[in-house]
């Protein structure tokens, strides 16, 4: 981290793919360095979901692993979507460069529009659009918040405490009420797409995609 860091990297780093996830709400990362064994999750499927939403599809992804060395290793986590991966111990120095060939190799192409689209929804995340069917939805601030964070979260089931946390920025215990409401309000401005948000029962919501 600290080689990275002085080679003008800005560094970020999380002990579990949830808290890597969470801090995708707020953050865009260009290349992450993921280990395959993460507690909790497995490397593999958190290249699955990178790849699987629209948001993150583009990020760079460098696998690494100490215990899934086999060539076969190496070429379920390619075959899935990872740009590089490589066998710990790793030469810090090798590291270095690997990374800043894949930032130069991504820099070189032309990145495409700031937007989600999902089925009949599309989001124009820098001037916060929405339509459906080609339709604009109008949306309040805080709808469309939440909104992008059902899309960076698909097919994750989110309680009402954890959106109230990481949407409304709300630490304390309040009626989650408030969170029913809008969800609903989200269902009814965005016509057929609004049925993909499906209630768990005494849970959250799911954001079916």
């Amino acid at each position: 981290m600290q080689l990275l860091e002085e080679q003008g990297h800005e560094v970020s780093c999380f002990p579990t793919a949830g808290k890597f996830f969470d801090a995708l709400i707020r953050n865009r990362y260009p290349l992450t360095v993921l280990d395959m064994n993460l507690p909790g999750m497995d490397g593999r499927e958190v290249i699955r979901v990178l790849r699987a939403n629209p948001e993150t599809r583009r990020m760079l992804i460098l696998g690494m692993s100490g215990s899934d060395v086999r060539s076969s290793d190496a070429v379920t986590a390619l075959n899935l979507g990872a740009d590089e991966y490589l066998t710990k111990p790793v030469d810090a120095d090798f590291l270095v460069a690997r990374i800043a060939a894949l930032l130069r190799r991504r820099g070189e192409s032309t990145p495409g529009p700031e937007r989600i689209c999902v089925g009949p929804l599309a989001v124009v995340l820098e001037r916060r659009e929405v339509s459906v069917d080609g339709k604009a939805a109008t949306l309040t601030d805080l709808e469309f918040r939440l909104l992008v964070y059902f899309l960076r979260n698909p097919n994750r089931v989110m309680t009402r405490q954890l959106m109230l946390d990481q949407v409304w920025g709300v630490k304390e215990r309040i009626d989650t009420r408030t969170v029913d409401k809008h969800v609903e309000s989200l269902r009814r401005k965005l016509g057929r797409f609004g049925a993909r948000f499906e209630t768990v029962i005494k849970v959250g919501y799911v954001l079916k995609v």
